[in-house]
């Protein structure tokens, strides 16, 4: 079972049927105009958004949503998904400026299976 990947892996079926269904694209739309609030409430602006998703159909259909509510050009990711995992394995320890190592996610994972296999053993 896989719990965190970091891009479609070879021989996993990834099919675009699994897009939102229409309760999903409104949660989208929702927090796409919550978020442009937000943006407007704290003098942020849209040159400044980046819409990061993973590459998997819901992630992107998500993204697409929030970016049309945004009015935000959508020409697919803009994260530097390559960059930072080249980082992260280069060394596994170092944070990011207002994020976590790998390490530290990777610890608090553990800690995480670890409580939920305690509560629900048997």
């Amino acid at each position: 079972m896989n719990l965190i990947t970091k891009s479609v892996l070879p021989g996993k079926w990834q099919a675009s049927q699994y897009e939102l269904a229409s309760e999903g694209v409104n949660q989208a739309h929702s927090a796409g105009i919550l978020f442009q609030k937000e943006l407007k409430e704290s003098n942020i602006p849209l040159e400044n958004v980046r819409i990061c998703y993973s590459p998997f159909s819901r992630t992107t259909h998500t993204a697409k949503v929030v970016a049309s509510v945004l009015d935000l050009p959508f020409e697919g990711p803009q994260c530097k998904y390559p960059e930072i995992w080249a980082l992260d394995e280069k060394d596994p320890f170092t944070r990011p400026e207002g994020g976590e190592s790998a390490a530290d996610v990777a610890g608090r994972l553990a800690h995480a299976m670890a409580t939920m296999e305690s509560e629900f053993q048997g």
